[in-house]
């Protein structure tokens, strides 16, 4: 009998792609948010797959479930600073990254539904 891992989800692996994304999007940046909008920005979107991998590695749906709430919360968090960079002038064109954090959101809400037996739409 294979254990499965996070690693074997399709949710963890576009979760790795997103993270990649979002870092080459941060890049862009400018120095004078190296400490703020960037390293923010950075540590919500790599919060989204480690939740997603801790979430896994739970002993229960519940556990699983609480980890994927976060999850669900960081990508918000993410669109949040996207959206400023976006007003501030530093960012454009972030229609990929956009749809990625849609794709999650709904993989997320799907995984929340099928392991709580309620319908998550948000």
């Amino acid at each position: 009998m294979t254990k499965y891992t996070y690693k074997d989800l399709e949710i963890w692996k576009k979760s790795v792609v997103f993270v990649k994304k979002v870092y080459e999007l941060a890049e862009k940046l400018p120095k004078s948010e190296e400490y703020n909008l960037k390293s923010q920005l950075k540590r919500a979107v790599v919060s989204v797959a480690l939740n997603i991998a801790e979430g896994k590695s739970g002993k229960s749906s519940k556990e699983f479930l609480n980890f994927l709430n976060i999850s669900y919360a960081s990508l918000s968090e993410v669109e949040a600073i996207l959206a400023l960079s976006s007003e501030l002038g530093y960012l454009d064109n972030m229609e990929d990254v956009v749809e990625g954090k849609e794709v999650l959101c709904k993989m997320i809400n799907s995984l929340r539904g099928s392991l709580s037996g309620k319908n998550y739409e948000k």
